[in-house]
């Protein structure tokens, strides 16, 4: 017997080596490489400053209420650091988990269908699916909603398809109240959208209705945006209470009690919430990050149509390049199974939502990449393989693998990283190799498990050497470590118009956050010596305007602003009494 076949003979032990092979792929270099980008200072840091102040409620960051996302994530983080102390690796343990305890429910699921084989191949073709890996190493609040809700969508399908009992209901409903708690309507809406889609692939269209529902979602994404889903929604609600099959459906959820359930979970900290900011959590969180996102692009986080089927390629390869060819394989003999219907209406009703959306970012396609995978997996296990693959496959794998691996070098040469050249240029070679590979081997499971250990390899040089070394040079931690270098004993640092959000993290809780002009003039002229940190361009600017305060500059630090794309310097200066 082979090493594979014993690995997959007990369907826990297949579920626990998928878990355990994502979860040492997701905890991979975590500790070595600083926070990178806005969200992971941020999430980090406000869970470090409610621990150091016992406050589990309202989130600060520079002592600053920050409403972005509830609470759950920063719950989660605070335990990391009370175990594990106050570190990068402890910041992003809750996302590493979360992914791995991701990946054994969804490999026991397609285990439990499929038979052997089909778990660890499920596990591990979404552990290395881009985004997903990316958001398993970041400490944000991604994989802490989607691990709820994946768990809800699973009981969902087996509410509505296997004619599950009361303890799917309670699952689904305790999934929903712990992804709003994680991320607010975020896994809400990929439920109900799914059962839209699944409404709207499972009904027969008459030629009317087809063009008329079509042109509506045109007119929604050319201007009127996602209010035209109220449309779908309201008519496939109508549909289903007139027919007994609906009703029967809607009834399996046991809303009488269901409801009160995710009432009861996140009740508790929304009234705490609301008390402690007088409503401002609400109105900012649920007002500027879901209704504003929805009608308008913040941030410049704009897009156009089709968006996530074309960032796709890259975004969530591998599993991207197998899609054509599992619905290929699946449509004709399976198209009116329910569980097609329901997984193609969780990969697509949540897409048509998103599109609509005037917000665009690659990862809010993440939550239905589960079944995407599912799909991969009926194709390649629950028809034996019989079915080759599309003629897209090949191309789509080509293409995507090629600028994934070409992402590492292109970042070199862009910020003139010399000493990291032929050492990412050989990391984007084995994916290179690897993705090449695959387009020329015909049968489909070694094609997928190609694609898989190629990536797997990729990303664990990625994380585990590249983010290190490419971390090594970013402005923030460089200008943090500087500042306490140089800082004399019990001087307070002031940070002026932070536009680096990690410096935070690494400078001590007492850092001032300075961040209008005013601020910092009153900071020089209260007479009190301090050492501050600013951008050069903010401090000369400063300087600019006020002829009359004068401050030297003591140090300056030059390193990358991955954010913007460019080089930046950092100015560390003392006010000059």
């Amino acid at each position: 017997m082979s090493s594979f076949s014993r690995l997959t003979r007990a369907p826990w032990a297949e579920t626990g080596a998928a878990a355990l092979l994502a979860f040492l792929l997701f905890f991979n270099g975590t500790g070595r490489a600083p926070l990178i980008g806005r969200d992971e200072p941020r999430f980090a840091e406000a869970a470090r400053e409610m621990l150091a102040r016992g406050d589990f409620v309202v989130p600060t960051f520079g002592g600053i209420n920050r409403y972005d996302k509830p609470i759950l994530i920063y719950w989660c983080t605070m335990a990391s650091y009370a175990v594990f102390g106050v570190n990068e690796r402890a910041a992003r343990l809750p996302s590493n988990l979360a992914g791995a305890l991701l990946i054994a429910m969804l490999a026991w699921w397609a285990r439990r269908r499929w038979g052997p084989g089909a778990g660890v191949t499920a596990g591990l073709l979404l552990a290395v699916t881009l985004t997903f890996h990316l958001e398993t190493h970041g400490c944000t609040a991604d994989m802490v909603m989607l691990l709820p809700t994946l768990a809800a969508m699973l009981a969902l399908h087996r509410l509505t398809v296997e004619d599950g009992g009361a303890g799917a209901a309670a699952v689904f409903w305790l999934g929903m109240a712990l992804s709003m708690l994680a991320k607010g309507p975020v896994g809400p809406a990929i439920a109900i959208f799914t059962g839209v889609g699944a409404w709207a692939l499972a009904r027969s269209w008459r030629r009317w209705e087809a063009v008329g529902l079509s042109v509506l979602l045109l007119a929604g994404w050319w201007r009127l945006g996602p209010e035209v889903l109220a449309v779908p929604l309201a008519w496939s609600l109508v549909e289903a209470l007139r027919s007994s099959r609906g009703r029967k459906i809607l009834g399996s959820l046991r809303w009488a009690w269901g409801v009160p359930l995710l009432f009861l979970v996140t009740l508790p900290w929304g009234i705490l919430a609301w008390r402690e900011t007088a409503g401002e959590f609400f109105r900012v969180g649920v007002g500027k990050h879901v209704v504003a996102r929805s009608l308008k692009p913040l941030e410049s986080h704009g897009g156009f149509p089709g968006f996530y089927l074309v960032t796709g390629l890259v975004a969530a390869f591998p599993l991207f390049a197998f899609l054509p060819s599992a619905f290929k394989a699946l449509w004709r003999p399976v198209r009116r199974d329910a569980t097609f219907i329901f997984l193609s209406a969780w990969l697509l009703g949540p897409l048509v939502m998103l599109e609509l959306i005037r917000t665009k970012l690659v990862h809010y396609w993440m939550g239905s990449y589960p079944a995407g995978v599912l799909l991969v997996v009926w194709w390649l296990f629950g028809r034996a393989s019989s079915s080759g693959r599309s003629r897209w496959t090949p191309w789509l794998l080509l293409a995507g693998g090629l600028l994934v691996a070409a992402l590492p070098a292109g970042l070199v040469v862009y910020f003139h990283l010399s000493p990291l050249l032929a050492g990412s240029v050989a990391l984007g070679g084995v994916l290179a190799a690897g993705s090449v590979w695959a387009t020329f081997v015909r049968p489909p499971r070694l094609t997928v498990w190609i694609a898989i250990a190629g990536t797997a390899l990729f990303l664990a040089g990625l994380f585990g050497w590249f983010l290190p070394q490419l971390g090594s040079r970013l402005v923030g931690p460089r200008g943090a470590r500087r500042a306490l270098e140089i800082r004399q004993p019990a001087e307070r640092i002031v940070i002026y118009k932070a536009r680096d959000d990690d410096l935070f993290f690494y400078l001590p809780l007492d850092a001032v956050n300075c961040r209008p002009m005013e601020c910092l003039e009153r900071e020089i002229r209260s007479g009190t010596g301090f050492l501050g940190v600013a951008r050069l361009d903010d401090l000369e600017t400063f300087e600019g305007e006020h002829s009359g305060l004068h401050v030297k500059i003591v140090s300056t630090v030059t390193g990358i602003d991955l954010g913007h794309g460019r080089w930046a310097k950092i100015a560390l200066f003392r006010p000059v009494l």
